[in-house]
């Protein structure tokens, strides 16, 4: 009879093999790093995958405004919104009543970071809204996930009139205002800026650089599923394109290194009636503060029915 895998029997550190071992003390040294608790031993395959997953779901408050950026929320109002995930800092620029647009920044990011957007948005007769995600800015929380934004860019649309015009999103947050058609927001149209793949992708990308073991790498898939209360089919931006839920637009570098411009290509060309513009040299952040990005961006949701 074989002996069951070593890290489902919860060996002590000191009794794994030298491979597993090594890799259990990356894992907790990079949790460390990032100020994720550390369980006590026995360290089985569940735990170091429940470990894994905290890693994947916690961002660093590492996106501190730039002056540009405090300059754009000089000219917005200051709100705090109560979500299932707590108060939220949200800001909205134009009146109350006109069509409204979200914006949703990405991973370690903050509601700023789109701003640019606002101010022309306004002018073309438009209200415009952005927040900092749970974990991210000055919200709380220490967890957050694409499925969680999507569900609370749903709560924060209903506390707003409960009808949106459009969402421009930032990487995780294209993904985010994408997935939030599947619980049921209705936006007229969407403006995707360097939109990732899938949770799928990004978790087995992080998972090798983890260099996870097989057995912890399937917990850690199964604990992040679970944890962003998410089929991992359910985040995957090629079913989402599949469905087509309303008019979209899309910005990218051919050479961004964080999300793939041939992914987003992969993305449009399922997408029924989708335009991806290629913005060479923008890379993955510049897109955010490019003056012709934002009028290209700002005529296609005046023009949406």
């Amino acid at each position: 009879m074989s002996k069951p895998c070593c890290a489902s029997v919860g060996w002590t550190t000191a009794a794994k093999p030298l491979f597993l071992r090594a890799m259990s003390e990356q894992l907790i040294e990079g949790a460390r790093r990032r100020g994720v608790t550390v369980p006590p031993e026995p360290h089985t395959a569940a735990v170091l995958g429940e470990l894994a997953a905290s890693l994947f779901l916690h961002p660093m408050r590492e996106g501190r405004r730039v002056p540009r950026e405090e300059t754009y929320l000089e000219t917005a109002r200051r709100l705090r919104l109560a979500t299932s995930a707590g108060e939220l800092a949200v800001w909205q620029w134009g009146a109350d009543g006109a069509p409204l647009v979200f914006l949703v920044h990405g991973w370690e990011g903050h509601g700023a970071q789109l701003a640019a957007f606002a101010a022309p948005l306004v002018t073309a007769g438009f209200r415009v809204r952005t927040f900092d995600a749970p974990g991210h800015g000055d919200s709380p929380g220490t967890e957050a996930s694409v499925p969680l934004i999507a569900r609370l860019l749903m709560e924060l649309v209903a506390q707003s009139g409960g009808l949106v015009q459009a969402v421009i999103g930032h990487s995780m947050g294209a993904a985010a205002a994408a997935m939030s058609t599947l619980y049921g927001l209705k936006p007229h149209g969407l403006v995707l800026l360097a939109p990732p793949l899938s949770q799928l992708e990004r978790t087995a990308r992080v998972a090798a650089r983890m260099e996870l073991a097989p057995e912890v790498r399937a917990e850690f898939f199964t604990a992040v599923a679970r944890r962003t209360r998410a089929r991992h089919e359910d985040a995957d931006m090629l079913n989402l394109a599949r469905n087509a839920p309303c008019p979209m637009m899309a910005f990218h570098d051919p050479a961004d290194t964080d999300t793939s411009f041939a992914e987003a290509e992969k993305i449009c060309a399922l997408w029924r009636g989708a335009r991806l513009v290629p913005c060479p040299g923008r890379g993955h952040y510049r897109l955010l503060a490019t003056a012709e990005i934002v009028r290209q961006a700002v005529e296609f949701i005046r023009g949406l029915p």
